[in-house]
């Protein structure tokens, strides 16, 4: 579950530490020329970016599930995302992915939000429950895909409410609605539905 840190919660700030680890970034090829033009892509389209989140978990953490679905609801504004332990569905904040389609600069970088939240939540179902190691995984995914400058390795590295401090502004949901989102995780779909 993607989500507003307790830490900053409670103090106001987030403590980094939480992200703080160390690989040898050279040692790897980037991948950016198989992501690099899903992102900066003008159309936003959760079904590529999700083949682009997929290949690179496989790529770099070696493993992969298929099946999953994507939904959108009315979530509380700290709550990002989340994948239910042995569900099928990731559900994003609806709200904040409206936010972030009119706050973003460049398609690029709402392309990179929608990259990282849906890798976090996809780290979650091939196995990694816990919520700092997934958040590590993350950071190593995108780091790893696109180099450490990158906008998608930015936010896959920090907290999302410390990179966008308005989402805390946003309207709080309760997860009332839900709106699943077609044509999702297709290469897994091979018959029709």
């Amino acid at each position: 579950m993607l989500f507003l840190s307790d830490e900053i919660n409670k103090t106001g700030k987030q403590n980094h530490s939480d992200f703080d680890f160390s690989f040898k970034e050279d040692k790897f090829p980037h991948v950016i020329t198989f992501g690099e033009q899903v992102l900066e892509s003008e159309r936003t389209d959760y079904n590529e970016i999700f083949k682009l989140v997929k290949k690179s978990v496989k790529k770099f953490l070696g493993k992969e599930r298929t099946g999953l679905g994507l939904a959108l609801s009315n979530l509380p504004n700290t709550i990002g995302a989340y994948w239910q332990l042995g569900g099928n569905y990731i559900v994003l904040n609806e709200t904040i992915v409206g936010y972030m389609r009119s706050a973003t600069h460049t398609t690029k970088e709402f392309n990179s939000f929608l990259f990282t939240i849906l890798a976090h939540e996809y780290i979650h179902s091939v196995g990694y429950v816990d919520e700092m190691e997934a958040r590590r995984m993350t950071a190593l995914v995108t780091r790893m895909a696109f180099g450490k400058d990158h906008i998608a390795a930015r936010i896959g590295s920090s907290d999302l409410w410390q990179l966008y401090p308005s989402l805390l502004l946003l309207p709080s949901g309760d997860g009332s609605r839900m709106k699943i989102i077609n044509k999702f995780d297709s290469d897994a779909t091979s018959y029709i539905t």
